[in-house]
């Protein structure tokens, strides 16, 4: 599982100092796993996940208070984002999915590392965060978290059912 190769994505090749880790990485085979490096790796992504979604909301706020000059900004470090993010999947395929540690990398594996993780948030994160939010007086924060376990169940079915049409259309 660690030989994987990894090959970055296209968009990553717009800036220069991705570009250039990109090509180093396309003639490598890497892992890891076990390495201090895999954690920081899984943080990153973490981070520049987030900051990703946080931008594109600011972005969305910044449109509807007028400051569509601000709303740009926000997307296009949005995008950059979402690129770090894409950057570090890749050195972290080698290792597994940062959410479940399935092995990833096929459309097969990451099918299941996917559905891994939409039971768990609906079996067990979402449902502990409900009971919380409950156990604190806040009642719409917990019907939220209700209601997207139920969300996370749908996705997981959503999955399940392309895993199945996918293993049907390679027989």
């Amino acid at each position: 599982a660690c030989l994987a190769r990894a090959t970055m994505f296209p968009m990553l090749r717009s800036t220069a100092p991705m570009a250039r880790a990109a090509l180093r990485l396309q003639s490598r085979q890497l892992c890891v796993a076990g390495k201090q490096s895999h954690e920081n790796l899984k943080t990153a992504f973490a981070g520049a996940s987030m900051n990703y979604r946080r931008y594109m909301y600011f972005a969305q706020k910044a449109d509807i208070e007028g400051n569509p000059e601000v709303a740009s900004l926000l997307r296009s470090i949005a995008e950059g984002e979402a690129a770090a993010s894409m950057g570090h999947m890749e050195f972290l395929e080698s290792a597994g999915d940062p959410a479940t540690n399935e092995p990833i990398g096929d459309t097969e594996s990451n099918l299941k590392a996917a559905i891994a993780s939409e039971m768990y948030e609906a079996s067990e994160m979402y449902p502990q965060m409900a009971q919380t939010a409950r156990s604190e007086g806040l009642n719409d924060v917990a019907d939220w978290f209700d209601v997207l376990a139920q969300s996370q169940r749908n996705h997981a079915g959503r999955f399940n059912q392309a895993l199945h049409d996918l293993k049907e259309s390679d027989r």
